[in-house]
């Protein structure tokens, strides 16, 4: 099955981690995925890994729209292709790495 994984980083006026960005990605059958980035959570100070993946099925692009943790909470939209890594800097292009 294909896949998308989105590494972010905050520009001016967000912190450099994207905490608190939510992230939608919407594949052409209409089906949305949302997840957030969130900091360290649970016992003995855990943490999720940065990067969000997403199960994109048999579609082999998706529509993303990120919503960035600003005063202004701005938003980014792009569309991607499937089995890459991205690193999103705020207000620039996504930037494909392989896995």
């Amino acid at each position: 099955q294909n896949w998308i994984q989105l590494r972010l980083e905050g520009g001016p006026g967000t912190n450099r981690a994207a905490i608190g960005a939510r992230v939608e990605v919407t594949t052409a059958d209409g089906v949305t995925r949302t997840q957030e980035v969130d900091g360290g959570h649970g016992r003995y100070t855990t943490q999720r890994d940065m990067t969000l993946h997403f199960g994109l099925g048999a579609h082999c692009e998706a529509d993303v729209t990120i919503r960035w943790p600003n005063l202004a909470l701005s938003t980014q939209s792009f569309t991607v292709g499937s089995g890459y890594r991205y690193n999103v800097k705020q207000g620039e292009a996504p930037a494909a790495a392989l896995p």
